[in-house]
């Protein structure tokens, strides 16, 4: 669950970065780089909201 989701969103990151340092802008390779650091930083806050919703469920009578 959340490993995997962990490690997909690593994975991301190198693939960006080498298609970033191809001839492109400084701007340009920031740019992708700060995306694909925002979607592990979103890949983590969900798995903590997944995490912490399965540790603590509401129990309504």
């Amino acid at each position: 669950g959340l490993t995997s989701l962990v490690l997909a969103s690593t994975m991301v990151i190198p693939e960006i970065a080498e298609a970033a340092g191809s001839g492109v802008s400084p701007s340009l390779k920031n740019f992708l780089l700060s995306i694909a650091a925002g979607g592990v930083v979103a890949t983590l806050i969900a798995g903590a909201v997944v995490g912490v919703s399965n540790f603590d469920p509401v129990k309504r009578n």
